[in-house]
């Protein structure tokens, strides 16, 4: 039986008297996609940044590789980006394209700071994405500021790491942004979570943004799927 890559179970996270997440659980195999999506303030960054060790939870717990974040990060080789929150503005962009394998990413000598929004992005997503090996990729709101042709070269990005191994966590509130990309759906509610695998939602075809926008309706005001779609599904692989 193979061990899933990603192990979320029961994960709850509070800030002072403020309950965030609310038993979160989910497991992830290398190879697979999760998108994580909900409206803004409900968890969706936190629960991101618990599963790569900034943010220790008051239950549950995350296991990477059969360890606790951070330290399986020596183990298996993890990607994260948070758009400006993980980009100091400082650091020059040519120094910071080469944190990557050491290749320069751009020959830009200006601070992070000076460049345009969508570049900044951009220049984040190829410098982490162009990390060798991985094993895990958590991308939180990544295609934000991008534009087109930068928007397709990361869904492409993230469709080649998936097919290569890795594991994919991908955050939005967009349901363009996620659908038909992903394996599954973890839709982040107030007080609550669901797991809804893609074969669920669209059991003959690809998920189209209406289709998730559809069952992430439903699952929020408490409704099954319809009835013609549920009895052609898969049981769900878990759930929170």
């Amino acid at each position: 039986m193979t061990v899933p890559l990603v192990v979320v179970a029961r994960l709850c996270v509070r800030f002072g008297r403020h309950l965030v997440l609310h038993g979160v659980s989910f497991s992830l195999d290398r190879g697979q996609c999760l998108g994580v999506i909900g409206p803004n303030g409900v968890g969706k960054t936190t629960l991101l940044r618990t599963m790569v060790g900034l943010i220790r939870p008051c239950a549950g717990e995350v296991q990477v590789g059969g360890m606790a974040p951070p330290a399986a990060f020596a183990r298996v080789g993890v990607a994260y980006f948070a758009g400006e929150a993980t980009l100091p503005g400082f650091v020059r962009a040519a120094a910071w394209g080469r944190l990557g394998n050491g290749d320069a990413v751009t020959t830009d000598t200006r601070r992070l700071r000076a460049l345009s929004r969508g570049t900044r992005q951009l220049l984040g997503l190829r410098t982490v994405l162009g990390r060798q090996p991985l094993g895990l990729v958590v991308l939180d709101e990544p295609w934000e500021g991008l534009d087109p042709d930068a928007a397709r070269w990361l869904s492409a990005a993230v469709e080649m790491k998936r097919d290569h191994g890795a594991a994919i966590v991908l955050a939005s509130h967009r349901f363009e942004d996620l659908a038909g990309l992903c394996d599954a759906y973890l839709f982040v509610l107030p007080e609550t979570s669901a797991l809804v695998t893609a074969h669920e939602i669209a059991p003959l075809g690809l998920v189209t943004p209406h289709a998730l926008a559809d069952a992430f309706d439903r699952r929020r005001s408490g409704l099954a799927l319809p009835r013609a779609l549920a009895a052609t599904a898969m049981p769900s692989s878990g759930g929170a």
